[in-house]
Formats: C-alpha cells, structure tokens, sequence
C-alpha cells in the first residue's frame, strides 16, 4: 500500500472512531452517569466491582479494575475492583480435567462477595460460555449485572435480568476496544468524582 493509501486509511479511521465515541455519548452518556452514580454508592457502602470479559475485551476488563483499584489520574483510597479470570493456575487447572467453562464461576465462589455488581464486556461473536454462567450464578445471587457490547441485540448475554447494557454498536474489533477503554476510563472518571468531588 503506498503512502497516501495508507495516510486516507488514517483519516478514515479517526473519522469513524470520532463518530463512534460522539454516538455512544449522545445516545447512552445518561446512562453511564447513572451506573456511575450506582457505582459510586457501591463503593461508599463497602461493595466490590467485579470484571470480565470475552477475547478481545478481556484486557480492557482487567486494566479497568487496576484503574479502580489503584487510581486514574489522582491519588485517592482504593476502589475494591477484582477482574475475573486472572488466575492462571486456576485456570491451567480446570482446562485440564475440562471444566473451563467453570473457572469464572469457581473464582467468583472463591470471593464470597456479598455486595457487588459484575460488569462484563462483551465481543458479541465471541465464545461466552463462562461468562453465561458467571452471569447466572450472579444473578441466582440477587447482584447486578451490567454489560458492555458490541452489540446487546445479538450477544448471548444479554437477557431480560441484565440490569443494564451499553452498546458499543460496532463489528470493528479495534473501534471495540478504544470505545470499551474510552467508555471504561470516563466511568472511573465519574465515579471519582462522585466520590471524590474531583
């Protein structure tokens, strides 16, 4: 590909992922504030955050929950945030005697949380047996449940027990995972300033 080939297939692709950002706040900014506020009530009640996603979006889960837990942009208390999953022995281990469709599961159990919200993000295509039982096991246990997707119509996730689904509204695995970070960052934000008036 030459150069103005590829500099036309830069200005594309900033275009499209300007307009995927400027959507997804003009349509679901509300509801991302409210979740914020929840969240933020979460946390002040002694309540957890707990993370996991589908390939590709389970590093964007996971570097949400260090955000959480460490901070963002300033120095503050920790925000008890856990991603789900993270246990690789466990999970070598249950590959093994071929129950991985239960690691989810066994490291949730493993937590005994009593207060929480389990927020998933989705890559709707993608393999979601683990998470359909994390999501159930969390939802038998009367805790909220939110997903982020790519797209709620179509992901095996989605159900009427969801509490909430943000649509990241695109088939694009790149434009999926910059709109989940995006989305991931500007709910920390908020929560901290919910929390923090910052």
């Amino acid at each position: 590909m030459d150069q103005q080939k590829m500099l036309s297939q830069v200005s594309v692709t900033c275009r499209q992922t300007v307009e995927l950002f400027e959507k997804f706040c003009d349509e679901q900014g509300n509801e991302l504030i409210v979740l914020a506020k929840r969240l933020g009530a979460l946390f002040a009640e002694g309540g957890q955050l707990l993370l996991a996603g589908t390939d590709p979006l389970q590093s964007v889960a996971q570097q949400l929950a260090s955000q959480f837990s460490y901070r963002l942009s300033f120095d503050r208390p920790v925000l008890p945030a856990i991603y789900l999953g993270g246990d690789q022995v466990l999970n070598n281990r249950m590959i093994a005697t071929g129950q991985f469709e239960q690691h989810l599961v066994r490291h949730y159990r493993a937590l005994n949380s009593q207060h929480h919200f389990l927020l998933l993000l989705s890559e709707s295509l993608s393999t979601a047996e683990p998470l359909i039982n994390l999501r159930d096991e969390v939802i038998e246990d009367e805790q909220p449940v939110i997903l982020i997707s790519s797209d709620c119509r179509k992901d095996p996730l989605c159900s009427a027990d969801i509490d909430t689904c943000l649509d990241l509204s695109t088939e694009s695995v790149p434009r999926q995972i910059e709109l989940a970070q995006f989305v991931g960052h500007l709910l920390c934000e908020l929560v901290e300033a919910e929390l923090f008036e910052r």
